[in-house]
């Protein structure tokens, strides 16, 4: 039983000694939250010919869509996406 007091004293004692020799104390700083991902809208239109395509890119531009994909004249867009409303404070309820 004394050889485990005398074990755990010098653990304790050598680990002590371990801190004091490094000379700091490094405290844990949580890392600072990431902004959420954006949110995205997505749409796509079926164009025929170019005078078409040419009308709608030009009209989905004008209200901020982004044209991402083109395909046999199917044309898909993106615009980022309104933040969601802030939810209301709740009543306190007296």
């Amino acid at each position: 039983m004394d050889k485990k007091v005398v074990l755990v004293l010098g653990g304790l004692v050598l680990g002590a000694a371990c801190a004091l020799a490094t000379g700091r104390v490094r405290a844990q700083v949580p890392a600072p939250s990431a902004p959420p991902a954006p949110r995205w809208e997505q749409d796509c239109e079926q164009t025929h010919g170019i005078d078409e395509a040419r009308a709608v890119a030009k009209a989905r531009g004008e209200n901020g869509w982004e044209l991402v994909a083109l395909d046999a004249g199917v044309m898909c867009f993106k615009r980022l996406a309104p933040a969601p409303p802030k939810p209301a404070e709740p009543w306190p309820g007296y």
